[in-house]
């Protein structure tokens, strides 16, 4: 019999959207499927960088029914930063939660995180090094276009990993994966009403077509259903869990089968 094969995880973005990865982690739980790699982009990025760390579903579980809006925004001169808030409390969570300055080399699982240079247009995969500073990268990562401002990195000003790569599959491939799982999110039919709503749905919206590309390159697509949710209702923290949860549950089969088949080409 051979080896089990190395699992790799892709999260997507989608701000509130993201708490459903919880769930999806959550049922791999369960089932003892052990996740070897991961990569990240937006929100995708933050559950990611904390479920590399070592936090597991149940933590998280607990962590996302404390998280509010109050703590991932910071006021900032729009003029000047480029954006209606500061994404700085999104870094000072992350090294809350995971401890001050973490690097990548210090993470229990290989993580790749993603974001987009708003100077050249070019995607850009942390870490650069194994030295690279986790918070800022995920920080960057989650920062929404015109929401958020871009996060000035060197001679790079970054932004939101999912205006290119809505979903991480190139990253995650630099780990060296033998079979990748991506999580994305189909939103149902609701009426954006506020300008935070209407920049990440028109992001989601503008990702669907590069979803279905993505769909060719992985072994299991699991499709998390929001239904009318908006994606900055943190108060919908265990819906959105519970969904993610069950999207997860419904593609067991599949992933054991795909488990299953790589073990046996091994």
């Amino acid at each position: 019999m051979g080896e089990k094969p190395k699992i790799g995880l892709a999260l997507s973005g989608g701000v509130g959207y993201c708490l459903a990865h919880i769930g999806v982690l959550k049922a791999l739980e369960e089932e003892s499927i052990a996740i070897d790699c991961l990569a990240g982009t937006s929100g995708g990025a933050l559950i990611g960088c904390l479920y590399a760390s070592g936090i597991k579903a149940d933590r998280l579980e607990q962590i996302a029914q404390e998280i509010s809006w109050a703590r991932l925004m910071a006021p900032t001169l729009v003029i000047k930063n480029k954006g209606l808030v500061s994404s700085e409390p999104i870094e000072k969570l992350v090294d809350e939660l995971i401890g001050k300055d973490r690097r990548f080399s210090e993470l229990k699982l290989p993580l790749s995180v993603v974001a987009v240079d708003l100077i050249s247009g070019s995607e850009v995969v942390f870490p650069q090094s194994d030295e690279d500073l986790i918070a800022p990268a995920v920080r960057a990562s989650c920062s929404v276009p015109v929401v958020y401002a871009p996060v000035k990195m060197g001679d790079w000003l970054l932004s939101d990993g999912g205006i290119k790569a809505p979903l991480p599959v190139e990253a995650l491939k630099r780990c060296g994966v033998d079979l990748i799982i991506g999580v994305a999110f189909e939103p149902g039919r609701y009426e954006p009403t506020n300008l935070f709503e209407i920049g990440n749905r028109s992001m989601l919206l503008a990702s669907e077509s590069l979803l279905e590309l993505y769909e060719n390159e992985l072994d299991v697509l699991v499709k998390v259903k929001t239904g009318e949710v908006v994606s900055w209702d943190f108060s919908a923290a265990q819906s959105l869990i519970e969904v993610g949860y069950q999207a997860a549950r419904e593609k067991l089969g599949r992933i054991r089968e795909r488990v299953a088949g790589r073990k046996a080409d091994a």
